[in-house]
């Protein structure tokens, strides 16, 4: 009898940290569009739960070419870079990284080029 509920018991738990598991996946939306871009490009992120983001746009050098966006953050929110750095200069043809930072401990990030 012991041991049939502690195999229950430890299957209950897998199925339980699967869940968990199932819902962190779940909760972000990241998208880029169009890429390649050559003008601009619609950045989407999204949770389900409001949360707080750091949004920035970094060169290929690792250096922050732009912050697009820093605050919180409930299911959708879509930003629009023009291809423009911090001081509002138009940057060069090449390959960016859109960077989201989140929960102050999570960081995702997708490639973008610029042709053109």
């Amino acid at each position: 009898m012991k041991k049939r509920t502690m195999i229950i018991a430890a299957l209950m738990l897998l199925f339980a940290m699967g869940l968990l598991a199932q819902k962190t996946e779940d909760i972000f939306t990241f998208d880029i569009s169009p890429n390649p871009m050559v003008k601009y490009c619609e950045i989407t992120v999204g949770f389900e739960n409001e949360t707080s983001i750091n949004l920035v746009i970094m060169d290929s050098k690792e250096e922050v070419v732009k912050t697009i966006y820093t605050g919180p953050i409930y299911k959708s929110m879509t930003f629009t870079w023009e291809r423009d750095d911090a001081r509002g200069a138009y940057v060069p043809n090449g390959t960016y990284f859109v960077v989201v930072n989140y929960q102050s401990r999570y960081t995702s990030t997708k490639k973008t080029l610029i042709l053109k």
